[in-house]
């Protein structure tokens, strides 16, 4: 019964955060970053991207992520939107009851071929700031890295500038990103456990 709670628990605050977002996304405030085009990077190297805030699927609203540098993110994806709302309400079912044997999380895996943009924004005030950087993950065909799942990094300046670009075998990827992503291996190595966003 107690996984049963749990679960109807998570998805009543999975739909309350989804619709706040909704409602977020369709009246911006005087302060959105998106009122100018805020981000600059190659689109060559990540196919379907030239118009991905208005193509792609928004996953988040500005999250403040601990695990990216203190900075506001928002992450889109192109075709990794169920995926990453599954994994999600799993993790937060057993975050929920970690003890339950009965509530172990199971998770799925990306399609190859799947693509993560996170835009990175500077913290002004306690709210989203500038542009800082834009990070990018995609889903490889297999044998690309297996030990880190298949995932290429990239990260790009607010001027478009390469930081990274490889996998995690890559020491600077490695620093930056990837060592963090693969302790996560059994969630595909993205961090799902935030949620509050939907398609604009």
């Amino acid at each position: 019964m107690k996984p049963i709670i749990t679960t109807a628990l998570s998805a009543i605050v999975y739909t309350l955060l989804a619709f706040s977002s909704v409602s977020n996304a369709a009246e911006p405030s005087s302060n959105t970053p998106y009122e100018v085009p805020s981000f600059d990077f190659l689109h060559k190297h990540i196919p379907s991207s030239e118009n991905y805030q208005k193509q792609w699927h928004r996953m988040t609203g500005f999250e403040h992520s601990g695990l990216h540098w203190g900075l506001f993110v928002v992450i889109y994806t192109d075709i990794g939107q169920n995926v990453y709302k599954h994994n999600f309400l799993q993790y937060s079912a057993w975050f929920d009851d970690p003890d339950d044997e009965e509530n172990e999380p199971h998770y799925q895996q990306y399609p190859v071929g799947t693509q993560f943009i996170k835009e990175n924004y500077t913290m002004h005030n306690g709210k989203p700031g500038d542009a800082h950087s834009v990070t990018i993950m995609i889903k490889r065909q297999p044998g690309y890295n297996p030990k880190g799942g298949d995932w290429e990094y990239m990260q790009f300046n607010s001027q478009g500038e390469t930081i990274i670009q490889g996998s995690g075998v890559e020491e600077n990827v490695n620093q930056l990103c990837a060592n963090c992503h693969e302790k996560i291996a059994e969630r595909d190595y993205i961090f799902s456990n935030i949620f509050s966003g939907a398609s604009q």
